[in-house]
């Protein structure tokens, strides 16, 4: 199992001074201690995560404090860009960091996002694969044709050419079987959650995409899937998962619009604003109870290793671990030390 540092929400306490430098050290620290990857998302127009608007801005930055850790996007919104523009800002972050890159990319879901294109949130989908077609393309070091400013067909080829021969790509993807199967259909990586799914349900995706790769040509075992889990690991299990509790639940709070769109994802209705404010307060309470110690590492290294075990069994390759859910920076910091202490020891349980 690899263990990765994830970053999405960003914390009121980081945002304090130099917003980025929470980033950075966990960067440096994860750099430092072998762990596989580091991921940034795409976020806009939202106090709580809107200064992740751009990762490739803010991986280019931890590349150049850091030398083995992955840099990926978690992820992308293509359908938020022309995909040129996208070739052209990670073949620049890949070569910067001599060959570390990996994208994630979604199709988007919040309509305000798509100020930048609005024609295209009703087919985001579309825009998605297509827009990945296109960059795949171009990193190949392939030309493809574009209207030029005097009206004639051009013939365009980015620069830099990326170091890697191939760039590895994922898809992020919510609880829809389809998107599993889609891609393990096209040969992606996979980015997902259990925010909406039991690992049970996961497993069985898992399964699915493993199948579709088959089925398409493709050696099953390659495909990566990378699980996002709300991660705050300390020495005692019940103070920690206690000193998590009201982050944890603010963070929903703060992200209403994620439910509701995993819910739309699902084909459901469903809005946390019609519940009252001390309803909402007691359904979130239930769902930290629930949540903390079997979707997610709240807790102490050896008490974390249960989940890890699952998730791995499911068929789970990394833990993509989020730290910014709401802890104060300086306790994500003091902590990283426990976290590390957890993946130490299930490394040393694997070999056993």
């Amino acid at each position: 199992m690899e263990f990765g540092i994830m970053f999405f929400a960003s914390s009121k306490d980081s945002l304090l001074g130099n917003i980025y430098d929470l980033v950075k050290k966990c960067a440096i620290y994860g750099d430092e201690n072998d762990f596989s990857s580091i991921w940034v998302p795409e976020r806009h127009f939202t106090e709580f995560g809107g200064v992740y608007n751009n990762p490739a801005v803010l991986q280019a930055a931890i590349a150049t404090v850091t030398k083995r850790i992955r840099l990926h996007s978690g992820s992308v919104v293509m359908a938020l860009h022309d995909p040129i523009r996208v070739a052209e800002e990670w073949a620049m972050v890949d070569n910067l960091s001599d060959g570390r890159v990996g994208l994630s990319i979604a199709s988007g879901w919040n309509p305000n996002d798509f100020a930048f294109f609005p024609e295209h949130y009703t087919k985001k989908h579309e825009v998605m694969y297509e827009g990945i077609k296109t960059v795949q393309k171009l990193w190949k070091g392939e030309y493809i044709e574009r209207l030029s400013g005097n009206g004639k067909m051009a013939s365009i080829k980015i620069y830099p050419d990326i170091v890697q021969k191939q760039i590895p790509l994922y898809s992020t993807v919510s609880a829809n079987p389809e998107g599993f199967i889609k891609a393990g259909k096209q040969g992606f990586n996979i980015l997902t959650s259990v925010l909406d799914q039991t690992v049970e349900e996961l497993a069985e995706k898992i399964k699915l995409y493993r199948k579709a790769r088959l089925e398409n040509g493709l050696d099953p075992k390659e495909g990566k899937v990378s699980l996002m889990l709300h991660t705050f690991v300390g020495q005692n299990e019940e103070a920690i998962i206690e000193e998590a509790r009201v982050p944890y639940c603010n963070f929903l709070k703060r992200n209403k619009k994620i439910f509701e769109g995993l819910a739309h994802n699902r084909g459901r209705k469903f809005s946390l604003s019609d519940i009252d404010d001390e309803e909402l307060d007691e359904f979130l309470d239930f769902l930290y109870d629930r949540f903390a110690t079997s979707k997610g590492l709240i807790g102490t290294p050896e008490s974390c290793q249960k989940i890890v075990k699952q998730v791995e069994e499911a068929g789970v390759d990394e833990i993509a671990c989020l730290l910014d859910f709401g802890p104060s920076s300086g306790r994500i910091l003091e902590n990283l030390k426990h976290l590390n202490k957890l993946k130490e020891s299930y490394k040393v349980l694997e070999t056993v």
